[in-house]
């Protein structure tokens, strides 16, 4: 209760208090890695998908040895709600991992960049983010020039695999 501004101001700072509770999950999801999620299954999706969603995986994953490959026992209610991959699906993958696009875009944007399903590859550039770690790379002392080549040769080599 309140004028027009008190309640704009209120509105106003939950949605940043909610924008910022949203942007630290998406840190925690790139960066706090549970131990479940440390095996060949999840290896493509750590890191690129929110731990909320590997986590509904992991459940589905439960069911994989009642469902099998029956799609009449499995239902794929999960991939028609949620676009992500459900228990027949993730029979089908096996042992192996569980590739990143079985899943939807939505579920892995971490931030809060304006990426859409469209957009191809051509469009998306490092080239900024290489010239600010090249000027870095020149600003700073020998150890961590050493410490930064295997920090970019460790992302560059995750991401290949």
């Amino acid at each position: 209760m309140g004028d027009l501004c008190f309640c704009w101001d209120s509105m106003n700072k939950m949605i940043i208090l909610q924008h910022n509770v949203i942007k630290s999950s998406f840190e925690k999801s790139l960066d706090v890695v549970s131990h479940v999620f440390n095996v060949t299954r999840y290896k493509k999706l750590v890191g690129f998908v929110t731990k909320y969603v590997l986590q509904y995986i992991a459940k589905k994953s439960d069911r994989v040895e009642y469902v099998g490959l029956d799609k009449s026992r499995c239902g794929c209610t999960i991939r028609y709600t949620h676009d992500l991959p459900c228990a027949c699906e993730l029979a089908s993958f096996g042992v192996g991992s569980i590739p990143l696009q079985s899943m939807h875009f939505i579920w892995i944007r971490l931030s809060f960049l304006d990426i859409s399903s469209g957009d191809t590859s051509a469009e998306l550039s490092i080239q900024q983010e290489w010239i600010f770690i090249m000027n870095r790379f020149n600003e700073v002392d020998m150890a961590s020039n050493i410490k930064h080549q295997a920090k970019i040769r460790e992302i560059v080599s995750y991401s290949i695999i």
